[in-house]
């Protein structure tokens, strides 16, 4: 039956009138062939009818859509093994790659445990979280609750978790193949699993557990059913709205690319929206209003939490840049999303944990077929089936153009890619089939598809581990499954008096691991400490710790000449074969208090150095440092960032060459509690001090100091802050200091 906005007449404006109508259409594609117009098709409501009269209709008119019932058995076989071979591409040796499991893996599983064992609380006690944290940032939602599944019904496993996200994926390829089919009515509708099993970064990661990967899917089926409202009936905008909710909280970076979707889809296809009946538009009003609920509480709960999110991404809208320069970059990177460079070559822009070694992020073979399937929608640009395709495309890199291009940031563009692979792959054929079968073409692309993918997880199995041999922090962070679920768990069982002290030096956010591998007992036997805590300053060595190292810390410490090292217990190796991790126990040399005697006097001495406060010329005196320079703290930038080597308190001294007016002065730090003590030299000679504790601050805070008299003629300032519960030896980090 037709819908009420169906039975409505197309108008046609004036402008359109004076055109010339196009010569009457004798003929309909159905999705196999083209068979003569029928009575029935030009009756009153018809979609057929509406199809020829919508000055907007593709040339094979998109209306008349086809039950999949309908379709034969040759295409559901072909759809059947490319799904079976997306399956098979995406479930073997999930554990073998990617070869590492990083921190953001993890995380997911053990957010959801804790919300499960939680009563859906979150570990600040909030019911149903909208958001949670996660390093620094709060940037993961939906992901966390679909991953509740996986923790219900089994232990925590990399198998387990890579699965959940990877049978989400699948969303993908059925959304895609359905768009193809009932929308665009492709006979090759049936190849887009083949398409996203061959495509290197979806490949690469949907077989790991990143929350991109839910998000990429879910907009396929927004983009599904969005085109099924736009063709087929209006009840499915409500489906579009809701995986549109979950696209945008299914990823930070969803957040973007939702927005230009909605607003370009919006504008695009008003004509087709303002037609719908008032029932649709009040109830999609209301249903964005529900949708929207989370994000507005998560907005009450962290009122900064997405700008603190853009500054932990060092994102250059966070920077003190003039507005044209910020506009500049983004349209840089927003074009580098869209670069064909970009995708079809290899690059090494991407960090290597996320690349595949001599292929683009999509797939050579392809380039052709997106192209042709380009230019097909720029032909029919008129169509909004088509302008759907590349409103996906210009959406995709806007986020990412926010911070900088990289691969998990734009993987959206796979989607509209292996769209535009299927429609240029049916123009191909169109333009060939007078010298090959439908049947024969089929055939041939499902062989050549089935024969890359096969190839691509043969060699993501056996090669892969050593296309790139840098395994520590700025390379793959190989090693979370060897030492916390295989190594560590079996040292504690074998020896029950051992206590494990484990470097964090080689991966982001090492602190997921334990919790997600390790029981709470074992967890109580282990700490994350680097050796040089024990390089630095004298602390207590026994018999029952065995340190988990590096080889880098290893080598360290053994050049040190401060230890004496027992032949390690165990070696974990890197997968090129090279010494990886060492388990060993040591002890301190007989002259170590002499040797520590010697390096805090080291440590007591000032690095003097020239910086520019505003005009006037200024030197500066400050302990050791092993991250930044000293001109950062005076750069306006609080995102350049310095941090001192060893000592803790941090000192710094200022001597001016003309005495200055000072009230005080703001420092903004690494989140930390600290203590300030301030020491003041006036114009007179006549020094002053006095200090001040900071607790409970925010992230990354900036400490407020005002000088206990008022402001005064200074002309020299000493600074000494003190970072709470660290120790003597700490890396204390310093973002910026102000002057008022």
């Amino acid at each position: 039956m037709a819908t009420e906005t169906e039975q409505q007449p197309v108008e046609r404006s004036a402008a359109q009138e004076s055109q010339p109508r196009p010569a009457p259409i004798e003929a309909i594609y159905d999705g196999r062939y083209l068979r003569p117009i029928s009575p029935l098709d030009l009756a009153p409501g018809s979609r057929v009818r509406l199809a020829l009269l919508d000055t907007q209709a593709p040339r094979k008119p998109e209306s008349s859509v086809i039950a999949l019932s309908q379709i034969g058995r040759f295409e559901w076989l072909l759809l059947a093994t490319g799904m079976l071979l997306y399956i098979i591409t995406r479930f073997t040796g999930l554990t073998l790659f990617p070869i590492y499991f990083f921190c953001d893996e993890a995380i997911q599983t053990n957010l959801a445990r804790e919300l499960l064992n939680n009563g859906l609380r979150s570990a600040d006690g909030t019911f149903l979280p909208p958001y949670f944290y996660n390093a620094e940032k709060w940037s993961l939602s939906l992901s966390i609750y679909v991953h509740l599944i996986g923790v219900a019904l089994f232990s925590n496993s990399v198998v387990a978790t890579r699965a959940v996200t990877a049978l989400v994926s699948l969303l993908a390829c059925g959304a895609l193949a359905l768009t193809l089919r009932l929308v665009f009515q492709l006979r090759f509708w049936w190849a887009a699993p083949l398409v996203l099993t061959i495509t290197p970064a979806w490949f690469f990661h949907s077989r790991s557990a990143f929350e991109t990967v839910m998000m990429v899917a879910f907009y396929a089926c927004f983009l599904c059913c969005y085109l099924l409202y736009r063709y087929r009936s209006p009840q499915y905008l409500f489906a579009a709205g809701i995986f549109g909710a979950m696209t945008f909280y299914s990823y930070a970076n969803g957040q973007g690319v939702m927005l230009v979707s909605l607003v370009l889809l919006l504008l695009l296809d008003i004509r087709h929206h303002l037609r719908q009946p008032p029932r649709i538009i009040l109830g999609a009003i209301g249903l964005a209003l529900i949708l929207a609920i989370p994000f507005l509480r998560f907005r009450m709960l962290q009122p900064v939490g997405v700008e603190n999110h853009l500054f932990a991404l060092h994102s250059y809208w966070t920077k003190p840049l003039p507005l044209g320069e910020k506009l500049a970059t983004f349209a840089g990177n927003y074009l580098k999303g869209l670069s064909p460079i970009y995708w079809f070559l290899p690059n090494d822009t991407d960090l290597d944990r996320h690349r595949w070694l001599g292929l683009g992020h999509l797939h050579l073979l392809t380039a052709p077929l997106i192209i042709a399937g380009l230019l097909v929608c720029l032909r029919n640009w008129r169509s909004a089936a088509h302008r759907a395709v590349l409103v996906a495309v210009l959406a995709a890199p806007f986020s990412a153009a926010l911070v900088d291009i990289g691969i998990t940031r734009v993987l959206a563009m796979v989607l509209p890619a292996a769209l535009l692979a299927c429609l240029g792959l049916e123009a191909v054929f169109n333009l060939l089939k007078h010298w090959a079968s439908y049947r024969a073409v089929a055939i041939g692309t499902t062989l050549i598809c089935s024969f890359v993918g096969i190839g691509m997880l043969r060699s993501a199995l056996s090669e892969g581990p050593t296309w790139f041999t840098n395994y520590g922090l700025g390379g793959m962070q190989y090693g979370a499954q060897q030492i916390f679920g295989e190594a560590i768990p079996e040292v504690l069982r074998a020896d029950l008096e051992s206590r494990l002290l484990v470097s964090p030096t080689w991966a982001n956010n090492p602190n997921t691991f334990p919790t997600f591998f390790l029981s709470p007992a074992q967890q109580a036997r282990m700490e994350f400490i680097n050796i040089d805590a024990f390089t630095v300053s004298r602390r207590e060595l026994s018999p029952q710790m065995l340190f988990v190292m590096p080889d880098y810390e290893y080598e360290r410490a053994l050049s040190s000449g401060k230890f004496v090292i027992e032949a390690p217990e165990r070696i974990i190796s890197y997968p090129d074969g090279r010494p990886g991790f060492y388990f060993a126990r040591m002890r301190y040399v007989d002259n170590i208090d002499a040797l520590f005697a010697a390096d805090r006097a080291a440590r007591q001495q000032l690095v003097e150095n020239q910086v520019t406060i505003g005009e006037q010329a200024v030197t500066l005196k400050h302990s050791l440092l092993d991250m930044g320079q000293p001109s950062d703290m005076f750069d306006g930038d609080v995102n350049t960032l310095l941090r001192g080597m060893e000592a803790n308190p941090l000192v710094f001294e200022l001597s001016f060459s003309e005495p200055r007016q000072l009230g005080g002065f703001d420092l903004t730090v690494a989140s930390m509690n600290a203590d300030l003590k301030v020491i003041i030299t006036d114009a007179g000679g006549a020094t002053s001090s006095g200090t001040q504790s900071y607790i409970g601050l925010p992230f990354d805070p900036t400490l407020s100091y005002s000088l206990p008299n008022g402001p005064q003629l200074i002309s020299h300032l000493r600074i000494e802050l003190t970072q709470l519960n660290a120790g003597e030896v700490a890396h204390v980090h310093v973002r910026e200091l102000v002057l008022r």
